[in-house]
């Protein structure tokens, strides 16, 4: 379970469990799951599009977002600037921990990028790959 801060100040629960990740494909069209597929390019599209990381974000968060009587466009709303990138970060970290091991290793080295690298879960992408090449553990 991760929190992130919204633009006003709330803070928001992320806890990735498959009910969360079927909301998630029902909000944003995206199958979490998908990320660790080395041929996946979730991981860049999280990078670079807010408005899908809202989607998600909605998703993951509806439980709560309807407690707080947060309808879509509300939760949209304070999803901006920093805000949004928290959030991705903390689906991102939370994601890792869905996963059993090894994928969560695997997922977490490849989410920490290269060492040395500049590249992370919190961060952007120094090189030209979308998504972490490392995800799919060799069969």
């Amino acid at each position: 379970m991760k929190t992130f801060v919204d633009a006003t100040g709330k803070t928001w629960t992320v806890t990735i469990n498959t009910s969360a990740v079927k909301r998630a494909k029902d909000t944003a069209g995206v199958y979490l799951v998908d990320m660790v597929k080395e041929e996946s390019d979730l991981y860049g599209r999280l990078l670079l599009d807010p408005v899908l990381v809202c989607d998600v974000a909605y998703g993951v968060c509806k439980p709560e977002a309807d407690a707080r009587k947060f309808a879509r466009d509300d939760f949209n709303a304070v999803l901006v600037g920093d805000a949004v990138a928290a959030a991705r970060n903390a689906i991102l970290e939370d994601l890792v921990d869905f996963f059993p091991n090894p994928i969560r290793g695997i997922f977490r080295k490849a989410l920490a990028g290269p060492p040395g690298g500049t590249e992370s879960a919190s961060g952007g992408s120094s090189g030209n790959s979308p998504a972490p090449s490392a995800l799919t553990p060799a069969t």
